[in-house]
């Protein structure tokens, strides 16, 4: 794919991800669903609001770089399996949303946060077959997932 197409089509997907998910976020445009995320019980651990916003618009840049990355290498089997666990990933920034804010769901919200950590797993460790940028570029979501599906894990144990 040549590399302004590349660039219009990992943006795209990585930013609609992104305000795909912000529309079930609890900001003051959802007023109900601020005020259900404010009274549930979470653990000490849990980042001030603003701490989400701002990690997932970096992760989100990252993910669009690294979606950028793959898009631009050589057809492969492993190019392949990497671009399918990035759509996957992408797929589950809103999803997380939906489950948790939209449905107040914390149990399928924390499945969403596992399914995603597999996959951004499965996503560097493809990437790391196909560009070396990308599978660095992919790394830190792990290590952002391993601590939201712990946090996630944590909420759903103190208000099920």
């Amino acid at each position: 794919m040549q590399k302004s197409a590349a660039a219009i089509v990992a943006g795209v997907a990585a930013a609609g991800a992104l305000l795909a998910g912000s529309r079930f976020n609890p900001g003051p445009q959802h007023p109900g669903t601020a005020l259900w995320y404010a009274r549930l019980e979470k653990p000490d651990f849990t980042p001030p609001g603003p701490v989400f916003g701002l990690a997932w618009t970096a992760l989100d840049g990252l993910l669009g770089y690294t979606g950028y990355r793959l898009l631009t290498r050589r057809r492969s089997i492993a190019r392949r399996w990497a671009l399918g666990a990035w759509l996957l990933t992408l797929f589950g920034i809103p999803a997380f949303s939906w489950r948790f804010f939209g449905g107040h769901r914390s149990d399928e919200a924390l499945g969403v946060s596992a399914t995603m950590l597999a996959s951004s797993v499965g996503l560097t460790a493809a990437a790391s077959e196909v560009d070396r940028n990308a599978m660095i570029a992919s790394a830190p979501l792990i290590a952002w997932l391993i601590f939201a599906t712990a946090l996630q894990e944590e909420v759903w144990r103190r208000n099920r």
